[in-house]
């Protein structure tokens, strides 16, 4: 989970994991006909193309996925390893250390429906929304929006930035209280935690990360 240092005021009184409301534009509202701009259809074939591609991951993995097993007559085979080449074809990308992430699943999806004569900016995008899966009624609003910052001010709060942004840490008056805070009550990534003196650093950088061995992770 990404972390970053915000500068505010010193009375800034917003709870703790909630996303900042500057962040979160309050005219969002998601179209009536989909979910996620796309018609029935290609969500469909969609998550047709992310089987085929679990089949490049079962190839290179030795493992079959549950998924597999429980719409095929499976005799216990796995799939030979030219799998991994049409799947990586297809997303236009290696398998990564945890499989295919959801971009190699869209670049499939629309080398498929390119293969097909169609054109993949064109089919399967819901006709209401346009494919940005917002209400058409609400998109002027939606769009004259502007977010904005939490009061600037001489606090020092420790963000999350996975979702849009929200507040970690009470606000402190000086980074070393921040840091001695985030020691004990704060992590860098997953469980992992940092000494008051690495925070400090990490702080003062910009870059909040946990390292393992050659391996970095924020």
């Amino acid at each position: 989970m990404g972390r970053e240092l915000k500068r505010v005021s010193l009375d800034f009184d917003w709870p703790i994991g909630e996303r900042w409301k500057g962040y979160v534009n309050p005219h969002y509202e998601k179209c009536p006909h989909c979910e996620r701009g796309y018609t029935q259809a290609r969500e469909f074939f969609e998550c047709m193309v992310r089987l085929i591609l679990l089949g490049g991951e079962n190839a290179a993995s030795g493992k079959v996925h549950p998924y597999l097993q429980n719409i095929m007559s499976y005799d216990g085979r796995l799939p030979s390893v030219d799998m991994v080449e049409l799947t990586a074809g297809l997303a236009e990308r290696e398998i990564g250390l945890i499989g295919y992430d959801s971009g190699a699943a869209w670049k499939a999806t629309k080398n498929i429906i390119k293969t097909a004569g169609l054109d993949p900016d064109r089919w399967g995008i819901c006709p209401t929304c346009g494919g940005d899966a917002i209400n058409p009624a609400k998109r002027e609003a939606y769009e004259a929006w502007k977010n904005y910052d939490p009061p600037k001010g001489d606090g020092f709060q420790l963000w999350e930035t996975t979702s849009e942004g929200s507040p970690v840490s009470p606000v402190f008056a000086t980074l070393d209280e921040l840091c001695e805070w985030a020691a004990e009550n704060a992590t860098t990534f997953a469980r992992y935690k940092a000494t008051k003196e690495e925070w400090k650093k990490m702080l003062d950088d910009d870059f909040v990360c946990h390292k393992s061995g050659n391996m970095v992770f924020i």
